[in-house]
């Protein structure tokens, strides 16, 4: 009997990409289901060494004795040793029908792919280290500029500005912080004024953040990095920050700041996938990769191409809990296709839409959350809140600190 082989690629870690390999590791590698039928390979690539939490960045930038647990190397899980397993450092710089291509030329022949990439942020939010070591310095670098000022200016009131505007405030209270947001509230996306409104009254009143609303920064001097006019693939290596910086703001106003952060939204990685569509519609639409509900490429030409996490066109609000779910339905049919022992093609599960969500964490004594149309009461919210920011629950979610226990891809196991 001849054995085949089949090559899972899984380009991208973190929520999305970890939650898939999770998956695809307890149905085909440590399933019993499997034996003597299949050989699977999987690989996983990312310009990382590890895990890095990045909803806590924010705070790891203010404590970064916090900041260093929030990165678990690869080489610390044990069951991504496996001998069917294969960790490959290094950079996505081509997607196409049948191949991944990294940036130093080499090319990985697949079967079926998982692309998990994610969007990509400029630092320090975004992050260029590709190590521990790194990154920790990284956060170093950081940190001596931020507790050196005694002035900071957060420009973007989304929610990334927003926490770490509070981060910083809370944890340098004599520090004089300002937040700087273009529109007249601040929080963009799907979500109530009244939110909005509550979000406003935290900052300034309860924690003590300066806000400057309606006014947009025309000017800077100097300039970081970020504001040069050239585009990059990477913007995790470019810095949004400055020191000693004076805005100018749309409506004549300037504002000093120490220690100036922009955090001004993501860019996408639709330059590096290139998959031809069969049809009028782009395969990268305006919000993402299209997927349907199986997160299979909404494209008939693609159907062993699965798309889930931030660069997924799925949700309107980039969640971790909703790439980890849209990751384990990837998985689940990849490992389903796999399996089945018919000519027949099997059941695809399917991922639900999800309502919009936000959860801000403002500081350890300050949060708000929105699901849907709802506001949540503060003691309700405060069941989703941890001193960590849902860095344990990640890490047990991902099964970073135990071996997944094996389960049959046509049983539903639990997500994460």
């Amino acid at each position: 009997m001849t054995t085949k082989i089949v090559n899972i690629v899984v380009a991208g870690g973190n929520y999305a990409g970890l939650n898939a390999m999770r998956h695809l590791y307890a149905t085909l590698l440590a399933s019993p289901d499997q034996a003597n039928k299949t050989v699977v390979n999987i690989t996983l690539v990312d310009r990382r060494d590890g895990f890095v939490h990045y909803i806590g960045m924010t705070r790891g930038i203010t404590e970064p004795s916090f900041g260093s647990s929030l990165w678990v190397p690869y080489s610390t899980v044990d069951w991504l040793q496996h001998p069917q397993v294969t960790i490959k450092q290094g950079t996505v710089a081509d997607i196409q029908p049948t191949l991944v291509q990294l940036t130093n030329g080499e090319q990985l022949q697949f079967d079926y792919l998982v692309v998990a990439l994610g969007i990509s942020r400029f630092a320090p939010i975004g992050i260029r280290s590709s190590t521990k070591s790194e990154f920790v310095a990284e956060l170093a670098e950081s940190y001596a500029q931020l507790e050196s000022a005694k002035s900071v200016v957060v420009v973007g009131g989304g929610a990334v500005g927003i926490e770490l505007a509070a981060d910083i405030k809370c944890d340098f209270p004599h520090k004089s912080v300002t937040l700087v947001h273009s529109r007249a509230l601040p929080l963009p996306g799907p979500f109530k004024d009244e939110l909005r409104h509550n979000v406003v009254d935290i900052l300034q009143n309860s924690i003590g953040v300066e806000m400057v609303l309606g006014q947009r920064v025309i000017a800077q001097e100097p300039a970081s990095a970020d504001m040069a006019d050239t585009l990059t693939d990477m913007p995790e290596h470019v810095s949004s920050t400055a020191t000693d910086a004076t805005l100018t703001l749309r409506g004549g106003q300037t504002l000093h700041g120490d220690w100036v952060v922009r955090c001004l939204g993501t860019r996408d990685k639709k330059s590096i996938i290139n998959l031809p569509s069969s049809t009028q519609e782009p395969i990268f639409g305006a919000n993402g990769i299209r997927v349907k509900d199986t997160m299979q490429i909404d494209d008939v030409a693609y159907p062993h191409i699965y798309a889930c996490g931030d660069i997924c066109s799925r949700d309107t609000v980039k969640l971790a809990g909703v790439a980890m779910y849209g990751a384990y339905i990837a998985a689940i049919n990849i490992a389903r296709t796999i399996s089945s022992v018919s000519n027949d093609s099997p059941t695809l599960e399917e991922s639900p839409l999800y309502p919009s969500k936000i959860l801000l964490l403002m500081s350890k004594d300050h949060f708000i959350m929105q699901l849907g149309d709802e506001i949540w009461e503060k003691e309700k919210t405060r069941q989703y809140v941890s001193e960590d920011m849902g860095l344990q629950l990640s890490i047990d979610g991902l099964s970073l600190n135990k071996v997944p226990a094996a389960y049959s891809p046509f049983d539903l196991a639990p997500a994460f």
